[in-house]
């Protein structure tokens, strides 16, 4: 039986029930109860059954789609989230789109939405076939799927795009990479091939890529757009219009979810060295990670007019309350030197989130030195390096 006559036997009905019902049944106890199906090995049921449940936050979508096949594990932690795909659909406009790295097909569901033609293109055979069934059962008809190489389509091909989307293997020879020259393809090679082809070109990097470096060895950056998913930095998203000079304009997003997000942008050319310092006064600020992936911490914080508590230590302060700020604010109740026996009086055994910020010491001493347990909404004790020595900053996060 071939792939895609599998494929339409997962259609079937008794199919879908039977991986509904073990979404959390253990993968060692699926494996030794075997397949119920004749047509099916319990290996190829396994993957969809783990496919789907992770699938549940990371690709609703596809999720509440009972037809849809999921690939190998790897190829789906490699892939894009729902959010992230939406935000890149929303940068582009244009006619044209071609993927060179087509993979799950994620952001082609997305662009194909936004652009009239998206060209997908994917070496892996079985993953080309997986996208382009589930292209189908999406109802996404206006994506071209290419099973080859997509620098020698993109050499042979007489058409020039309005975007061309690189999302370049961070894998080699199973070891993670995160530097453009060790991804494939080489996107620093192919520069001028790509110049050539496109109008615009974006390209998704790690969130581990130097951003520094990302501007010498990059040319026509348009802006940076750098990705959070609750705090947490996804991608980075290099727009390229070939027809500009380098721009140091960086977006920075964090998402709670696909609408809600907080966004601040920065050029940064205008960085500021000259920070303020002050001691904790009545607010107590801490940017997002896209912010502090940015390395613009210090001239976001000059913007809002904040202060900083130590050179070092990148906790922001104010006597005003700021509604706008991208990250978490803090209200102070008390701050004072560390005096680890009072603490351990007011502590020992209540609920209280702990953050080690600048000083040698970690939490998990701090909550055997107190006695404490961690955890709670909103009420947290801070330990940190300020101008005014080693302190402890009882707050809470508003």
């Amino acid at each position: 039986m071939n792939l895609e006559e599998r494929y339409k036997k997962l259609a079937d009905t008794k199919v879908i029930q039977f991986i509904e019902e073990n979404i959390h049944t253990p993968v060692t106890s699926l494996v030794l109860r075997g397949s119920p199906f004749e047509s099916l090995d319990i290996n190829f049921l396994v993957n969809q059954i783990v496919g789907k449940k992770k699938a549940k936050k990371k690709l609703p979508t596809w999720y509440k789609n009972p037809k849809i096949i999921y690939p190998p594990k790897v190829n789906l932690e490699q892939t894009s989230s729902e959010i992230t795909a939406l935000h890149k659909a929303k940068i582009t406009e244009g006619n044209t789109l071609i993927d060179l790295t087509g993979g799950f097909g994620i952001d082609d569901y997305y662009f194909s939405k936004k652009i009239d033609k998206i060209t997908y293109i994917e070496i892996n055979s079985e993953l080309f076939k997986i996208a382009k069934f589930n292209f189908k059962r999406l109802s996404a008809n206006n994506i071209l799927c290419i099973n080859r190489d997509s620098l020698e389509y993109l050499k042979d091909t007489n058409n020039k795009y309005n975007w061309i989307y690189i999302d370049p293997s961070r894998r080699n020879e199973n070891q993670k990479v995160f530097l453009l020259k060790d991804s494939l393809p080489n996107v620093l090679k192919n520069k001028l091939l790509f110049g050539n082809k496109s109008q615009n070109l974006m390209i998704k990097t790690s969130p581990m890529y130097d951003i520094e470096m990302g501007y010498k060895e990059l040319s026509g950056i348009k802006e940076l757009h750098i990705i959070s998913i609750k705090n947490d930095v996804k991608e980075l998203l290099w727009i390229i219009d070939w027809r500009e000079v380098n721009s140091r304009v960086i977006k920075m997003y964090n998402y709670d979810s696909g609408k809600k997000y907080s966004y601040s942008t920065l050029d940064k050319g205008l960085n500021h060295n000259d920070i303020s310092l002050n001691n904790c006064q009545k607010y107590l600020y801490e940017f997002n990670s896209s912010v502090m992936k940015s390395g613009l911490y210090d001239s976001m914080a000059s913007k809002y007019k904040l202060s900083k508590i130590e050179k070092n230590t990148n906790f922001y302060t104010s006597n005003s309350k700021i509604n706008s700020f991208p990250g978490k604010t803090y209200i102070v109740k008390n701050n004072e030197s560390i005096n680890f026996k009072k603490l351990k009086r007011n502590y020992k055994g209540k609920y209280i989130n702990i953050i080690c910020k600048n000083i040698k010491i970690t939490t998990s001493k701090i909550q055997n030195k107190l006695n404490c347990k961690i955890g709670g909404d909103k009420d947290y004790l801070i330990f940190s390096k300020t101008i005014d020595g080693n302190r402890v900053i009882e707050a809470s996060k508003l």
